[in-house]
Order: structure tokens, then sequence, then C-alpha cells
């Protein structure tokens, strides 16, 4: 697996080779043995909690159901004021429109919840359920074709940093949540 690096990389030509050479057996048993580790039974509680904020909607969504919880609170806040209105003598047609016009912004908010796309969201239990089923993947990737094996990392984002002084890191997940680890030399 070698790798150039161009000649604006960002250090100096001392610091850094134009080209090394990493040989893809060195490097596969240590990466597949960490994607077991992240399913055994210490770190899968770990695992699914990260899968679990991978899947959390975007900063937008998150502000359009904040808001709309918000309205329905300000719209239940509204009616309270309204019923000790009623309580107090005032007229009940005037409270009667109020109570009509906050009803209209609470049935807004209520669809605006109805909206969210959390309904084809994994819950925290069928994310376990999936994960607990991976506990075999370093056996599995160990008889793995090259072929195989290169769809599996492709399809969990893995990518492979080595540093200069022979450690590497390791990263897969979706951009929103990756996991590393750092080991020494190979």
């Amino acid at each position: 697996m070698p790798c150039k690096f161009p000649k604006e990389y960002a250090v100096g030509k001392d610091q850094h080779p134009n080209t090394i050479y990493v040989r893809e057996d060195a490097l596969t048993p240590a990466i597949d043995n960490w994607l077991a580790q992240l399913f055994d039974d210490d770190h899968i509680d770990a695992t699914c909690a990260a899968l679990e904020q991978a899947a959390c909607p975007e900063p937008a969504e998150q502000n359009r159901i904040a808001a709309a919880r918000t309205k329905l609170a300000e719209c239940d806040n509204e009616l309270a004021k309204h019923r000790q209105a009623l309580e107090t003598g005032t007229d009940p047609t005037i409270v009667g429109e109020w109570i009509e016009e906050i009803r209209l912004a609470r049935r807004a908010a209520e669809l605006a919840l109805q909206q969210t796309p959390d309904s084809n969201r994994l819950t925290a239990t069928e994310i376990k359920t999936i994960v607990r089923q991976l506990k075999g993947i370093a056996d599995i990737l160990a008889n793995a074709e090259p072929e195989d094996r290169k769809a599996i990392y492709s399809e969990l984002n893995l990518a492979v940093t080595y540093h200069q002084d022979g450690r590497m890191k390791v990263t897969a997940g979706p951009d929103a949540c990756t996991n590393e680890c750092v080991g020494g030399g190979t």
C-alpha cells in the first residue's frame, strides 16, 4: 500500500519522505483486531452510543424540533392564562376567540413535530442488537478475500493515517461520528 505525498506537503522534505511503503499484511491484522474490539463486551456500549449519536438529526432539524416544542409550551402557558381569565369573569366570547387562536398555533406545532424523520431511526435497543451480531467481525475479516475486505473497510469509512514515528491512527464511521485508535509502530 504505497502512499504518495505531494511536493507541497505542509512539512519540509527532510521531515517526511516523498513515498513510503507500508505492507498491507502488517496493518490489516491490527485494524481487524481494533474493529473487533469495538464490538467486544467491554466496548459495545460505547460503540452503540457513538452510532446512536451519529444518527442524531442535523442541527437545523434539531432547531426546528426545539422551536416546535417551545411553541407547544408557550401555547400551553397561554391557554392556562386564558382559563384564569375565564375564572375571573372575563367575557367568554372574547376568551373563546383567544383560545381558538392558541389552539390553531398549538396544532401547527404538533404537526411540525409529527414531521420529524425520527420514525425511521433505529432505537438504542435495535442498534445494540445489530452491533452484537458483529462480534465475529475479526474472524470474518481474517478469512475475507482482499476485495471483500476492501468493500467492508469502505462501508465503514475506514481511514488509516500513518505517522512518521511509526504510529498509525485508524478512524471509522460517518463524518459525524469518528472512533479513533492510535497504536504503536508496525
